[in-house]
This record gives structure tokens, sequence and C-alpha cells, in this order.
């Protein structure tokens, strides 16, 4: 994906295998649109397939599958709803579970675990749901400061929240990579629901472990505090970080998404040139130029 620039949004997209993995089995999703009232809103959602025992790449794309359906079917209709907040949280559980039982189901049929984390992002007016299984994280970065959105679903994690372990402990623990919690392992689900304000211009980042486990969240917030006034796309800061991950040899698959929602005047523009092309037959305008 290379095209970085939407009418309300700018993104990039960047993703490896890593140095020693021969398949890559984290997938990301971007789908962008607006509203029927004209209000723009963004899904961007991330997965890292559980490899080892069972096949990643396949319960990560079926992940995926599911949401692609979702967000056709479903969502178009969650944005008329006048309770959305909550229609939208019950219909993305729903979604969760969903995932959840099909790759059980798929598991038990091919005789082996298909499991993956799942990591959703939904905006829209300034606000921010997510939903989140797993241990790929949300970023959010606003005034050159970063803030972690999520919370490892993993054994390592667990053991610094508990306080029985350091964060550089955690780090380098064999065990760091184990997860408590994901998708197609266990009918129970924990599932990680958040909401909140962003201000525009700020940055959203998903990522995968693969990517974090070689960049301390201080390596990337000072990171992008240097990029912050450069004129750079978010592809190319996307494939920068990329490369810094790759530099630090990093033994899992990577995948970095850059999502920044541009300020409202800009949006309100846009709008406004719409409604205007709506009535060029009172005042005809050539807009290709």
């Amino acid at each position: 994906m290379r095209t970085t620039f939407a009418v309300h949004w700018h993104y990039g997209v960047a993703t490896h295998s890593g140095w020693f993995r021969m398949m890559n089995e984290d997938r990301s999703l971007l789908r962008i649109g607006t509203t029927k009232q004209g209000e723009p809103y963004a899904v961007a959602v991330i997965a890292d397939g559980v490899g080892g025992v069972g096949d990643g790449s396949r319960a990560s794309d079926t992940a995926m599958e599911y949401v692609r359906r979702w967000l056709d079917v479903k969502l178009p209709k969650l944005l008329t709803a006048q309770s959305l907040r909550t229609d939208l949280s019950h219909s993305i559980r729903q979604l969760f579970q969903e995932i959840n039982e099909a790759l059980i189901r798929i598991g038990k049929d091919a005789g082996c675990q298909m499991s993956t984390t799942l990591t959703l992002l939904f905006l829209l007016n300034e606000t921010y749901l997510l939903c989140h299984i797993g241990d790929c994280r949300i970023y959010y970065f606003h005034r050159c400061r970063l803030k972690q959105l999520t919370k490892d679903h993993s054994w390592a994690a667990e053991q610094v929240r508990k306080r029985k372990m350091s964060l550089q402990q955690a780090r380098k623990h064999p065990n760091r990579h184990v997860l408590l919690h994901c998708l197609g392992t266990q009918k129970e689900l924990k599932i990680e629901f958040s909401s909140g304000f962003y201000h525009p211009n700020s940055l959203f980042l998903l990522c995968s472990d693969g990517f974090y486990d070689r960049l301390p969240n201080k390596g990337i917030e000072h990171f992008l505090k240097e990029q912050e006034p450069s004129q750079i796309t978010l592809q190319q800061i996307s494939d920068l970080l990329l490369d810094k991950a790759l530099d630090q040899r990093s033994n899992d698959n990577i995948s970095v998404l850059l999502l920044r929602p541009l300020n409202k005047s800009y949006s309100m523009l846009q709008r406004l040139i719409s409604r205007l092309k709506n009535i060029h037959y009172l005042f005809p305008v050539d807009w290709s130029k």
C-alpha cells in the first residue's frame, strides 16, 4: 500500500516476515469512509496469527475475512443507529466471539490449534473505541508524548503488572511471547474495551509484538519526536520504523500501521467542497483544474 493520503486521513502501512521467519502471519486492514451525515470515520485492524502448534497464517486470514464481512454488512447499519457507541461495542464483541468460534471449529477439523490476536480501532467525531485481545498494541502520539492504549495479554506483561518482574526483565524473558488470551483457544473470551477522545493531527500507531519487542516505548517516542517537524509521509515513517526493527535483528514478524486524523477545519472544507459539487448546476465549475 503506497497511497498515504485520503480526504480526512493520512496513513502508512509496513510489514515484514522478520529475519528468521519464512512466513508472515501478521495481517492488517484499514477501512476509511464517511457516514450519511458526511462525518469521516476510520477502522484500523491488526492481527498476529499464533504459529508453532498451529497455522497462524490461516488463523489471522480467517479473522480478517470476518472483519471485512462485518465492515461491509454490519457497520453501515450501525453508523445510522441512535445509540452508536452501545450498539457498536455490542456488535464488535459479537464479531470477536464469532471469529473465536470459527477458529475453534476450524482447528478441530484440522487437528491443530488455530489462534490469533486481534486488535481493532474505530475513529469517529474525535472519539475512539478499541477492542483488543492478545499482544498487538495501539499507541497514541500527541504533543510529542507516546501513550500505550492497550494492555499486553501475555504472561510476561502480567508478571510486570503484578510487580513480580521488572519491565527490563520481561523484555528479555524467554516466555515473553506466551499469551494468556487470544482468539481460538477457549470459548470464554476476555476482551479489552476502551474509549476516549483524540485530537486532530495526533497519531495512532498499531503494531505487532515483533516491532515493539525490538523498540521500547521511549525509543518509539523519541523517533516520532524527531519526525514531527519533517515533511515526510506516514508511509515513509512506517518504512523507517520497520527498518529500525529489522536493524535490531527482529526474529518475529513485524507490522506497523500509522493513522493520523486531519484537522477539523480541513475536514469541514472538504465537506463544503462536496456540497458545492452537488449544486454545480447552479454555479458551473471545472473541478479538474
